[in-house]
């Protein structure tokens, strides 16, 4: 399990680092729109879910309705393995949104690099940052088609 806790924590690493700091590359552009990198991911997230339940007392599925059943879930190596490769899966596709969208709207770097550093450590506070630059800067809408 901690293989593949390393795994999944050096996957995506090269393509945050490239769109942080190589986004004129044509490997960064082709690489944040791949299908194949994001379904990675995904089942990645999707083999920790197996083991998690597998693991489980036999009880099923958690509770996911209440904070109990989720805390539950995530409070074994399996459950949080699975939680932190789902974590991973979505931040890694929401980075790669926003540095499309910083390509497209023309962002700086003082604020791309900050907003995909966030969303790789914080996930929605990065998502967070972008969208208030967008709705605030007064250019954002001058973008040119992608």
């Amino acid at each position: 399990m901690d293989t593949f806790f390393k795994l999944i924590n050096a996957f995506p690493m090269p393509l945050w680092l490239a769109m942080m700091f190589a986004p004129e590359h044509p490997l960064t552009e082709r690489a944040s729109r791949s299908t194949t990198i994001f379904a990675w991911g995904a089942l990645q997230y999707v083999v920790a879910l197996v083991a998690a339940m597998r693991s489980g007392s036999g009880e099923g599925l958690p509770d996911f309705t209440t904070l109990e059943g989720i805390r539950q879930g995530l409070s074994t190596r399996e459950g949080a393995l699975a939680g932190w490769a789902h974590m991973l899966a979505l931040d890694l596709f929401t980075g790669a949104w926003i540095y499309r969208q910083c390509r497209r709207l023309y962002a700086p770097a003082w604020i791309r690099i900050p907003a995909l550093f966030f969303t790789l450590m914080a996930g929605p506070f990065g998502l967070l940052i972008f969208l208030i630059w967008r709705a605030l800067e007064p250019r954002a809408g001058e973008a040119l088609p992608m």
